[in-house]
């Protein structure tokens, strides 16, 4: 059995997600925006900060069209991990 408790010993019940698009709806864009946000190399060439997006655990998961989401759920249980 799966689930999401629903309540985090913090009292908080979120997931963190990471959605990717291209800029301006363009499959052929070269740049690749995270959460909205332009990703972009460090000036020693490593990928900037990955900042998720806080949702409720609860709330409905949407995925726009011609994209990806990752999705993290931080207080995910499976008796199988125990």
């Amino acid at each position: 059995m799966l689930w999401v408790r629903s309540k985090a010993s913090d009292g908080t019940s979120f997931r963190q997600e990471y959605h990717l698009t291209p800029k301006d709806g363009d499959l052929h864009s070269k740049t690749m925006l995270l959460n909205g946000k332009p990703l972009e190399l460090t000036d020693n060439g490593d990928i900037s900060h990955l900042s998720p997006v806080l949702v409720s655990a609860h709330s409905l998961m949407t995925i726009a069209p011609l994209s990806m989401k990752f999705v993290v759920f931080p207080y995910f249980e499976a008796s199988g991990c125990n």
